[in-house]
């Protein structure tokens, strides 16, 4: 469900709701047109502007920062886009039920004050709605085209004056506007001049059991209108209808071979399951699409992660879920699209980090107390075909060898005073832990 607003004129405007129901649209549009006795032109012209320009499946853009109103963005909005719909129609025209309601402004003809009061008070309603602009110009064909209004039964809806009970409340002040049926709910269901029954070809049919005035709301200068709708709405069972289009689809050799091609998945091959990595290292890894005349896609996901124990064999493996690759591996590109007969390459690098390391009994360790342990993760290639969900996993173990691991302390003790004065020992930490004062402790640890 989807609500638009438009700016039409200066003085006019409209707000429009769509909804579906059982798979039917139904549209239902407020309008305000121009007012004033003459001014009929003018409201022919703006709901013909409302019914082209409404648009529902427009995103909408909020103009609030730029001090802009709402209203005279989206107009600007589907001005910029296109009045109508892909179709070339406008979008309300493809609705299977269209409600117009609101004030239109349409004024009696050819009547004084006191000859409408006159009719009023005696309910000569078919008189004054021979005097009506709009039921005029819908028989002219000038304005709403093609919609219904149930009959009028109902004392002209403008103007009163506020607060002011019953039909002596019509406007008694200087200008004495002559009463109108300003008000009013007209409405386009899916009948045709040919077909009036309801059916998939006629979806929609819409019958009136009530029309008519409020006339006991005094706060506003007009009296509001309400309309009943009793619809009749042909719903397709989708289950049926899935039903059936299997069974059509079931029964035809011809396309079952056409979908069993486009469900296949795409041969493909992957050059190596185990790869083995150092700082900074990068090790390409080539996936070959073996089919011949459909492209292959594939992603690359991390699926488990672990830690590599001192006799070379990897702990239990726990699943990466959501967080993707670890931070040390790059795996680039990690989707794609591959055409048939065609090599993709990837590149799978070690990523180093950029921290301030210290060794503990001979374990590096970073800044942040990150386990610099040997690891290792399993990556999956999933393969797919264009045309089909299905996919075709291939799994690789990729380890980390922390190269700083496997170098002599020896050799370490040799290096400068600044490297020197990371490499702390565990008895180290622990003199620190029971000393009264650290600071001093860390000034003079490895002082000559």
């Amino acid at each position: 469900m989807r609500i638009v607003e438009l700016l039409v004129v200066e003085e006019a405007g409209a707000v429009g709701l769509k909804m579906r129901v059982y798979g039917r649209e139904m549209c239902f549009v407020n309008c305000h047109f121009a007012a004033h006795l003459e001014a009929v032109g003018r409201r022919n012209a703006d709901f013909d502007h409302v019914y082209r320009t409404m648009i529902f499946n427009r995103p909408f853009f909020s103009a609030a920062a730029a001090g802009v109103s709402s209203t005279i963005q989206m107009l600007r909005c589907a001005n910029a886009m296109g009045i109508h719909s892909v179709e070339g129609m406008p979008e309300l025209s493809e609705a299977d039920l269209v409600v117009f309601f609101g004030d239109f402004n349409y004024r009696l003809d050819d009547i004084s004050y006191d000859e409408a009061r006159d009719f009023i008070s005696q309910r000569c309603f078919d008189w004054l709605r021979e005097r009506d602009q709009l039921l005029a110009e819908m028989k002219a064909g000038n304005v709403f085209q093609g919609m219904r209004e149930a009959v009028i039964r109902f004392p002209p809806t403008y103007k009163f004056e506020r607060h002011q009970v019953g039909l002596a409340g019509y406007d008694s002040s200087e200008k004495k506007r002559i009463p109108a049926w300003c008000d009013r709910i007209l409405y386009r269901d899916s009948r045709t001049a040919t077909i009036s029954s309801c059916s998939l070809e006629c979806p929609v049919v819409s019958l009136i059991s009530q029309y008519e005035a409020c006339m006991d709301v005094t706060d506003s200068d007009h009296k509001p209108v309400r309309c009943i709708f009793c619809m009749e709405i042909a719903r397709v069972d989708e289950s049926v209808r899935r039903q059936e289009f299997g069974e059509i689809i079931g029964s035809n050799e011809k396309i079952m071979l056409i979908l069993e091609e486009l469900f296949k998945v795409p041969e493909a091959v992957v050059s190596t399951n185990n790869i083995i990595l150092q700082n900074q290292d990068t090790s390409i890894l080539r996936i070959t699409n073996k089919c011949g005349k459909d492209k292959a896609l594939f992603d690359i996901i991390c699926e488990s992660e672990s830690t590599v124990k001192e006799n070379g064999q990897a702990s239990d493996h726990r699943a990466r879920g959501c967080f993707g690759f670890p931070r040390w591996l790059e795996v680039n590109p990690a989707s794609g699209v591959i055409e048939p007969g065609n090599i993709v390459e990837i590149s799978v690098h070690h990523e180093e980090f950029q921290t301030l390391e210290e060794f503990v009994d001979g374990i590096p360790q970073n800044w942040w107390c990150e386990d610099a342990r040997d690891k290792e993760v399993i990556l999956v290639v999933r393969v797919r075909g264009s045309c089909t969900t299905e996919s075709k996993s291939h799994r690789i173990r990729v380890r980390h060898s922390f190269s700083a691991k496997s170098m002599p302390m020896e050799r370490k003790s040799n290096k400068s005073s600044s490297v020197q004065a990371n490499v702390l020992h565990r008895s180290d930490f622990q003199r620190l832990s029971c000393s009264t004062d650290m600071v001093d402790q860390l000034r003079n640890l490895h002082s000559p």
